[in-house]
């Protein structure tokens, strides 16, 4: 069982997850979110983990949808901005996501991101979010861009 602690040295799997900094004091309190550009797919920008910590979660211990939801939401936005050219405010104009199964307290949660298109205003990208048993949910989102500074 994963202890309730922001502190959690060895909670990514093997490989190089780097906790994700930089994006904000919701994540920093709600997180810790990694990241990691090892072992990515074709157009995949980068990839991104959560270990379920008893804050997720409900008291039946099935991380909150709430909370997969979030998690999904900066996926999309951080594999937006890790694919280049853009500014890091991107704002989300839309999401749609389906809930696929539980994410349980302990399990290690990944992403998948596709950016499917993209215009000099909007990005729309689509991720799924993957446990040990397979899909917990998959999203499409729509996002405001600005061109980099």
């Amino acid at each position: 069982m994963v202890e309730d602690s922001r502190d959690i040295a060895g909670a990514a799997p093997g490989g190089a997850w780097s906790i994700l900094d930089d994006v904000g004091e919701f994540i920093a309190v709600a997180g810790p979110v990694f990241v990691t550009t090892d072992g990515l797919g074709p157009g995949e920008p980068a990839r991104y983990g959560l270990r379920i910590m008893r804050h997720h979660c409900n008291g039946l211990g099935n991380c909150r949808g709430g909370m997969l939801a979030t998690f999904l939401d900066l996926a999309m936005a951080c594999g937006l901005y890790a694919a280049g050219g853009i500014d890091r405010n991107l704002p989300t104009i839309t999401m749609t996501l389906d809930y696929l199964a539980p994410a349980l307290l302990g399990d290690w949660i990944e992403s998948r991101v596709a950016i499917v298109h993209r215009t000099p205003r909007m990005a729309f990208v689509q991720a799924t979010l993957s446990g040990r048993d397979g899909p917990v949910i998959r999203g499409n989102a729509v996002f405001r861009i600005r061109p980099a500074a």
